[in-house]
C-alpha cells in the first residue's frame, strides 16, 4: 500500500543536525523541512507530479515554478498544526451530563450542612498556631489574625491599622491594574475572539466562583473550590482541553498574562511556524491560579507568526516529547491515557512588564463600618464575615472575594468535608466517583486546526536558501490549473477550495492517479510504472486508453472503491494464471500487456502476518494501540523501547513506526523510507533476506509455536501432518513428490522413532516451510 508520512513533520528529527548551507538550522529552516514533505506526500500522492524540489528552482521539463512550491506550502501553513479530539461529537455528553447533575447534587447536601456549622474563634486560630509557617502577606486571612492575635496598642488600633492598609494598597493595586487590557475575566463562559478551545474539558470547564471540585478518593467530600473561570477537570480529569491563543501579532500589547494553574502534564507549548515539536514546553504544577506572561517574540529569520498552546497532556502534539523534557515523566511511559488538567481564570494584555495583582475583594465587607473596640467585638465581626461569605455559598448568590474566603475555611477543616458512610451525601459521591471513572480517556491525533486562523503566507526562498528571505507568498495552486479553481480567493488556508478542485470531473490528474494505484495493488505494477510521477521523466502509460476510460468509469461510479475493486477482480485479467508462454514471452518479456498474473513477493508487513497466521499465533481484534517493536537494543533517551519478540501476535499495522529505529525484520524486506512518500516499494532480493529468515528470533519462534499445535493435534500419519502443513501455509494440497520429500525430511529431522510426537522435527520443518520461496511470494 501506499506509504505516506502523515506525521505533519516527518523530516524534521533527520534535518535537526544540519543545514543545506552551513548554518544551524533556525525556525524558518525547521518549518521548510516539514512544509517540504507536505507538499512532497500531496503532489505525488494525487498529482502523480514531483513538486518538492520546486523549492529551489523552477522545474525545467514541467510547468511547476518556483513560486508554486510556496503558494502550496502556504496553504498547508497556514492551519495551526496542532491535536484534536477525534471522539464522535455528543460520545461523553450523557456522562457529562450526569456528572454536572451529582455535583449540584452534592453542592445542596454540603449547603445544607454548611448552614449550621459554628465558626468558632479558636478554629480559626489554630492555623496560627502551626510552626515555622511562612510568612503571610496581606490577601492571606492567617496575616490579619495573626495580626489581631498581638494586637500591639489595642484591638480598635490595630483593627483601624488594617483597615488602612487595606485601603491604601486595595486603591494602589487598583491604579496600577489600570495598565492592564481584560480580555478575559470569565464572568461569562467565552473566551476572546480569535482564542480557540478544543475538548470536552474546556466545553464544559466554565465554572461560577467558589465550584465544588468533587474528591474522586479519600475521605473528602470536595478537593477545594475553584474559583471562576475554565478548568478542564471541574467534572473530570479525564477530560481534554486545550486553549489555543491567536499569534502573537494578533493579540494587542507587547505582554499576554494568563492566570493559569494545573497538573498531571497540563502547560503550555510555544511554536514558531506550526514547529509544534520543538521543546518549548512547560508543564504546570499549581494548584492555585497565578499569573504567568508571555511577551512578544521577535519575528526574524522568516518568522510570520508564534503561537501559544495551553493544553492537558492527550491534547499537547508533542507529549510526551524526548525524555528528560517532562520532569518526573518515566522514559518507560508512553504518556497515554493519562489524567490531566488545565485551569483558566484570567486573559490580560499589557505593555510594560508585571502581572495584575489581587484588589483584597474579599476584605470589603469585613472594613466597613468602624473599628471594634474589644476582642469580643472583633470576634464577632470576624465570625459574621466569614459566616456571611458561607450563607452566600450556600444561598448560590457568592460574590468577589467569597471564594479564598471559603476556601480557607475548607482547608483549615472549619466547614464539613466527609460523609458519614450511608448516608445521602456519601451514597452521591461515590456515584459520582463511579461515573467519571466509567469516562473513556480521549482519543487524540495531531492535525490541523483552522478556526479563527488567518490567511498566513510563505517566505520565497531564493534558491531555496532558508536565510535567503524574499517576498511573501499567499496560498495558491499550480499555476498550470489557473482558474480552474478558488484556492487564491478563499479567506482561509485555501484546503477546501484545493479539495474541490482536485475532484471536479474535468480534473486531468486525480481519477487517473487513484486508478492507477489501485490497479497496481492489484496487478504488481500500474498501468504508469511510475506512480508518483506522470510527468516526462515518468514511464507512459502501457494502455492510455484503459487508464482514461478507467478514470471516467470510477468518477462516474461516485468515486467508490469497492465498485472499482470488484471491476478489476472479475476481469479477464485478473483471472489469468501466472504461467508464462514461451512466445508471449518472447513478445513481452516485461508483462506490460498483462498476458499473465506476475508472480509477487509479499510486502513485509504482509510476510510477518503470514508467519503469524500460518503458526496460529496471530491476534485477529481489531483497533488498539500500536506496540512497540522487538529491538536488540534500546535507547530510553529516544524513548526507543523493545516490545514482544511477536508483537502479542498483533498484525504489523499496529507496530510502531519510528524513523530513527524502524522495526529491523520489516526493513529488511523492502520497508519503504519512512520520512518520504513512495508509491511504489522496491523489491529486492538479497541474502540478508535469506538470513533472516533462517536466523531471526521471530521465525524460529513462530515455527516452534506452529510446531507445538500440530503435536497436539491428532494426525494418522506424518503425511496427514505434511499435507496439513501444505494447506495452511500455501493454501494448496502438495504434490506426490513435494509429499514423498517433505516427509522424508520430517523423518531426517526426527530424534525418536516416534515421528508423529517428535518435539525436534516439527519445528525444523515448520522452519523449512517458512523459508521456502512460495511461502513469501504469490501467483
Amino acid at each position: 500500500a501506499l506509504q505516506i508520512n502523515e506525521s505533519l513533520i516527518g523530516p524534521m528529527f533527520y534535518h535537526l543536525g544540519e543545514h543545506r548551507h552551513g548554518s544551524s538550522l533556525d525556525a524558518n529552516g525547521v518549518h521548510q523541512e516539514m512544509v517540504n514533505n507536505k507538499i512532497d506526500a500531496f503532489s505525488k500522492v494525487f498529482l502523480a507530479t514531483t513538486v518538492a524540489c520546486a523549492r529551489c528552482h523552477n522545474h525545467k521539463l514541467e510547468a511547476v515554478s518556483q513560486r508554486d512550491y510556496y503558494a502550496l506550502g502556504a496553504a498547508f501553513m497556514t492551519p495551526r498544526w496542532t491535536a484534536r479530539s477525534v471522539d464522535a461529537p455528543g460520545k461523553n455528553d450523557a456522562s457529562i451530563a450526569k456528572l454536572k447533575e451529582l455535583r449540584a447534587s452534592i453542592r445542596s447536601e454540603l449547603a445544607a450542612r454548611w448552614k449550621t456549622a459554628s465558626i468558632q474563634p479558636e478554629g480559626w486560630r489554630k492555623p496560627l498556631e502551626v510552626k515555622d509557617a511562612p510568612a503571610q502577606k496581606l490577601e492571606d486571612i492567617a496575616y490579619l489574625l495573626a495580626k489581631l492575635t498581638k494586637a500591639e496598642g489595642g484591638i480598635e488600633a490595630t483593627w483601624s491599622a488594617l483597615a488602612k492598609e487595606w485601603t491604601d494598597t486595595r486603591a494602589a493595586r487598583a491604579q496600577a491594574n489600570a495598565a492592564f487590557t481584560v480580555l478575559a475575566d470569565f464572568s461569562q463562559p467565552q473566551f476572546p475572539a480569535g482564542w480557540t478551545a478544543e475538548g470536552d474539558g474546556m466545553a464544559h470547564g466554565w465554572v461560577p466562583e467558589a465550584t465544588p471540585l468533587v474528591a474522586l478518593d479519600g475521605d473528602a467530600v470536595i478537593a477545594r473550590l475553584l474559583p471562576r473561570g475554565y478548568h478542564t477537570h471541574a467534572l473530570s480529569s479525564r477530560l481534554p482541553g486545550a486553549l489555543h491563543m491567536p499569534p502573537q501579532s494578533a493579540v494587542a500589547g507587547n505582554f499576554a498574562s494568563l492566570r493559569l494553574a494545573g497538573g498531571e502534564f497540563g502547560g503550555h507549548l510555544m511554536m514558531d511556524e506550526n514547529t509544534f515539536l520543538n521543546e518549548r514546553v512547560t508543564f504546570l504544577s499549581e494548584v492555585k491560579p497565578a499569573w504567568k506572561t508571555f511577551g512578544d517574540t521577535p519575528l526574524k529569520n522568516g518568522v510570520t507568526r508564534v503561537t501559544l498552546d495551553f493544553a492537558t497532556a492527550s491534547l499537547n502534539p508533542n507529549f510526551p516529547p524526548r525524555h528528560g523534557v517532562a520532569p518526573g515523566l518515566p522514559a518507560t511511559d508512553t504518556g497515554t491515557d493519562k489524567r490531566s488538567w488545565l485551569s483558566i481564570t484570567g486573559i490580560v494584555t499589557h505593555d510594560a512588564g508585571g502581572t495584575p495583582q489581587d484588589t483584597l475583594d474579599g476584605f470589603a465587607t469585613l472594613y466597613t463600618g468602624p473599628a471594634p473596640k474589644t476582642v469580643e467585638e472583633a470576634n464577632a465581626r470576624l465570625a459574621a464575615w466569614l459566616a456571611g461569605a458561607v450563607q452566600r455559598w450556600c444561598e448560590d448568590h457568592t460574590q468577589p472575594g467569597d471564594g479564598p474566603l471559603l476556601d480557607w475555611l475548607l482547608a483549615n477543616q472549619l466547614l464539613p468535608n466527609k460523609a458519614e458512610p450511608g448516608s445521602p451525601l456519601a451514597a452521591l459521591v461515590a456515584e459520582y466517583r463511579r461515573a467519571e471513572s466509567s469516562l473513556a480517556f480521549p482519543r487524540t491525533v495531531n492535525s490541523m486546526d483552522e478556526r479563527d486562523t488567518a490567511k498566513c503566507g510563505l517566505h520565497f526562498n531564493a534558491r531555496g536558501n532558508v536565510d535567503s528571505l524574499g517576498e511573501v507568498v499567499l496560498p495558491d495552486f499550480l499555476q498550470m490549473f489557473a482558474g480552474r479553481h478558488d484556492v487564491a480567493k478563499s479567506t482561509g488556508s485555501g484546503r477546501l477550495e484545493l479539495a474541490a478542485a482536485l475532484l471536479q470531473p474535468e480534473h486531468p490528474l486525480t481519477s487517473r492517479v487513484y486508478v492507477n494505484r489501485v490497479w497496481q495493488w492489484i496487478f504488481g505494477a500500474g498501468l504508469v510504472a511510475t506512480p508518483d510521477d506522470f510527468g516526462r521523466l515518468g514511464e507512459k502509460p502501457s494502455h492510455p486508453e484503459l487508464l482514461d476510460w478507467l478514470a471516467r468509469e470510477f468518477m462516474r461510479e461516485g468515486w467508490s472503491t469497492k465498485k472499482f475493486v470488484r471491476r478489476l477482480v472479475l476481469s479477464e485479467t485478473f483471472r489469468q494464471s501466472g504461467l508464462v508462454s514461451a512466445v508471449a514471452r518472447e513478445r513481452d518479456p516485461a508483462n506490460r500487456f498483462r498476458h499473465h498474473y506476475p508472480t509477487r513477493r509479499l510486502e513485509a508487513e504482509a510476510i510477518r502476518d503470514a508467519l503469524l497466521a500460518v503458526s496460529g499465533r496471530l491476534d485477529a481484534t481489531l483497533y488498539g494501540r500500536p506496540l512497540n517493536p522487538h529491538r536488540a537494543t534500546e535507547l530510553a533517551d529516544r524513548r526507543l523501547f523493545s516490545g514482544p519478540l511477536d508483537g502479542d501476535g498483533r498484525r504489523s499495522l499496529y507496530l510502531k513506526m519510528s524513523i530513527m529505529a524502524p522495526p529491523t525484520f520489516l526493513t529488511a524486506f523492502d520497508l519503504p523510507d519512512l520520512k518520504l512518500p513512495s508509491g511504489k516499494r522496491n523489491v529486492t532480493n538479497v541474502p540478508t533476506q535469506s538470513l533472516m529468515m533462517l536466523n531471526d528470533p521471530l521465525v524460529s519462534a513462530l515455527a516452534k509455536h506452529w510446531a507445538t499445535q500440530l503435536l497436539k493435534t491428532p494426525h494418522a500419519t506424518a503425511e496427514e501432518r505434511v499435507s496439513a502443513m501444505f494447506l495452511q501455509a500455501f493454501a494448496r494440497a502438495p504434490q506426490p513428490g513435494e509429499l514423498q520429500q517433505w516427509t522424508a525430511a520430517a523423518r531426517e529431522f526426527a530424534t525418536t522413532p516416534d515421528l508423529l510426537h517428535d518435539a525436534a522435527a516439527w519445528p525444523q520443518l515448520a522452519h523449512s516451510i517458512f523459508n521456502t520461496q512460495e511461502f513469501i511470494h504469490y501467483r
